[in-house]
């Protein structure tokens, strides 16, 4: 796992020093977490920063009908966290849930701001990841605000296909703001063609 998450943050940050990028991997650990498992609480402050090795991950929250709405998804292999509360140390506003088992490597606000102190490689990197974050957010969002459901769908299935294999109709369907009927027959008519 530890190569795994080298590949991204090296994608972030391809010119990483090796000896800093091993020595701040250090300040990681590695927790295990079953299907469900809520990461982030809604009410709680966020500690921790993730790199899911196996999980899709949703962010949701619970309506006023008392309703759960997905916010968003993320894949496995990237960085998640519920941002504001990690950042700012308020409490959460929304959940954040592994859909699979999967082991994790997180690390703590205090050693990422404590790298982010010592190597200029690791706060360089959160500048990149923050960026790459901030860029990937608007072009979702652009994306899903430009076309209609079925296009959504479309976009949801080829850009995160795991999403469709993994998530109920239902967080899916909350995602894209339909109801799952349409979900469903989105899937009806793809499967007519």
């Amino acid at each position: 796992m530890t190569e795994k998450i080298k590949n991204e943050i090296l994608s972030i940050h391809p010119n990483f020093n090796k000896e800093e990028l091993n020595n701040g991997l250090k300040y990681f650990e590695e927790k295990s977490y079953k299907a469900k498992d809520i990461i982030s609480e809604k009410g709680k402050i966020t500690e921790y920063l993730y790199f899911a090795n196996s999980s899709v991950i949703r962010c949701y929250y619970i309506d006023k009908n008392v309703y759960e709405q997905t916010l968003w998804m993320k894949p496995e292999k990237t960085f998640v966290t519920e941002y504001k509360s990690f950042t700012s140390n308020e409490k959460s506003m929304f959940s954040l849930q592994f859909y699979e088992n999967t082991k994790a490597l997180c690390i703590s606000r205090e050693n990422l701001l404590r790298l982010y102190k010592e190597s200029n490689d690791w706060a360089l990197f959160g500048v990149l990841l923050t960026e790459k974050l901030h860029v990937t957010l608007i072009d979702v969002f652009v994306n899903l605000l430009a076309n209609d459901a079925t296009d959504n769908y479309k976009y949801i299935e080829y850009m995160f296909p795991k999403f469709i294999e993994v998530a109920p109709l239902k967080d899916i369907a909350s995602m894209l703001q339909v109801s799952p009927v349409t979900i469903s027959r989105i899937r009806g008519n793809k499967e007519k063609h």
